[in-house]
């Protein structure tokens, strides 16, 4: 984190930095929108997984056999982000933050990342290739698996889920006045499926098309991505000739408040080029933008 950044100030929490240079009309944003779900804006798109293909068979054949398409789509939102950083911002108590690192939450049973838990946060860097992505994956999961106390909060909900409805809603409750405050301890915050950069799941691992997921009014979660099955297509080309396609499909869920239709739409051109360029994820980016005060 740049030096200016690095104090941490009276209104900022401690999993980000509060914007105080940006529009007004973003400012307000989120006392006239008061909840995730009515900023929720959405869209699904596909793109051409030939390239992703080509470069997954050249890996296996060096010998990481265990890399797959999600790697690479993980890959592709982090370095989105070191590109267009808006991106990671949320809105909690009324106000809008930059993030200050990048974490990921990979949902239960996410295709070959599921460790046996509710949800795995990864840690990212701005400057991470493709490579770091997948060795922090692994390691993180092996981590996981070999951690008794992992399932901790699995542990905590399946108790939660058997007081009475009077306590666990204000059980609830406490945490979101927590949060809302940014009160809420660094470990909780770590280990929160509901706090992170973005949620990312595999939806096509287990053949099914993307989805749309909502956004939690609980934490700061301000996107997700769904990623679907592929599917083959038979189209004609330019020159005449009838060629099969492998589209993958997703959709994109984001918190309207925290960034512009023309941002957010040039953030995921990137991401779409990513995809559709597996090799430039291979070295680190000329450089790693920082979010405006």
């Amino acid at each position: 984190m740049p030096e200016q950044y690095a104090r941490r100030r009276m209104t900022d929490r401690r999993d980000g930095r509060r914007m105080r240079t940006i529009s007004p009309i973003f400012q307000l944003s989120p006392f006239t929108m008061l909840s995730p779900s009515d900023a929720a804006c959405a869209f699904t798109d596909t793109v051409d997984v030939s390239a992703i293909e080509t470069w997954l068979r050249s890996r296996r054949a060096e010998g990481d056999e265990s890399i797959s398409l999600l790697h690479i789509v993980i890959a592709a939102y982090v370095r989105m982000l070191a590109m267009r950083p808006a991106m990671n911002r949320f809105v909690a108590g009324r106000f809008i933050y930059a993030r200050n690192t990048i974490d990921v939450v990979l949902p239960a049973g996410s295709g070959a990342l599921d460790a046996g838990a509710m949800s795995v946060t990864v840690r990212f860097q701005g400057t991470d290739t493709v490579f770091d992505v997948y060795r922090k994956i692994n390691t993180r999961v092996d981590n996981l698996k070999a951690d008794q106390s992992a399932d901790r909060l699995e542990r905590l909900a399946s108790t939660l889920v058997k007081t009475p409805r009077f306590i666990l809603r204000f059980a609830i409750a406490v945490l979101r006045w927590l949060d809302y405050h940014g009160w809420l301890r660094p470990g909780i915050l770590e280990k929160s499926p509901y706090h992170g950069s973005a949620v990312i799941s595999d939806e096509g691992a287990f053949h099914l098309p993307s989805v749309r997921r909502s956004i939690n009014s609980i934490g700061a979660l301000p996107v997700s991505v769904s990623v679907g099955r592929i599917r083959t297509v038979t189209e004609m080309d330019k020159a005449g000739q009838v060629r099969d396609r492998k589209l993958m499909e997703y959709t994109v869920t984001y918190d309207s408040r925290i960034a512009d239709s023309a941002y957010i739409g040039g953030a995921f051109r990137y991401f779409r080029y990513f995809l559709t360029n597996p090799d430039a994820l291979e070295n680190p980016p000329e450089r790693v933008n920082e979010d405006y005060m």
